[in-house]
């Protein structure tokens, strides 16, 4: 079986865009701290949009809100955050593909938020039919795994620069 990480990192070491970004980041003074507070404020809209919507769902918050319209009201920030989430941590992740591809905390984090996306995604798209008093279990359920994905990303997300402290080298 090819080594899949293997195959990424010398896909992506080899990629103008690794020298592109690397030479970006080195040459502009500030900005590895400027992008990264742009990648942790997309973070911060992302999860604060999805976190207060899965709350109402199970009951915890804004209770008075009807679902519908509060998700017609949040989802618009979670999707435009997303693209700069996104295009921030690739920037860093092209700079230095072997940092993340051999990191087993990147890999967690990439599983749990690709999950937690979709999970996101289908919440939205249930959010239509959401009526104050017709909120089932299983929406409750997609609410709540929603939440915990989203506190796992953002966790395993400040933890990938720690991997040798979790993943001690022996």
């Amino acid at each position: 079986m090819p080594d899949f990480a293997g195959i990424l990192s010398d896909f992506f070491t080899n990629s103008p865009l690794r020298e592109w970004s690397g030479n970006l980041l080195r040459s502009v003074p500030g900005l590895p701290p400027i992008i990264q507070t742009v990648h942790l404020l997309g973070v911060a809209v992302i999860v604060g949009s999805i976190v207060i919507f899965c709350l109402r769902i199970l009951g915890l918050a804004a209770n008075r809100q009807d679902p519908h319209e509060m998700a017609q009201r949040l989802f618009p920030w979670f999707f435009a955050a997303m693209p700069v989430m996104l295009a921030s941590g690739a920037l860093f992740f092209l700079a230095r593909p072997q940092r993340y591809l051999y990191n087993p905390v990147f890999a967690i984090k990439a599983a749990i938020f690709f999950v937690t996306i979709l999970g996101s995604i289908w919440l939205w798209q249930k959010s239509r039919q959401l009526v104050n008093a017709s909120i089932g279990l299983p929406i409750k359920l997609l609410s709540a795994a929603v939440l915990v994905g989203w506190v796992l990303t953002a966790m395993a997300g400040r933890w990938i620069a720690y991997s040798d402290y979790i993943f001690w080298p022996g």
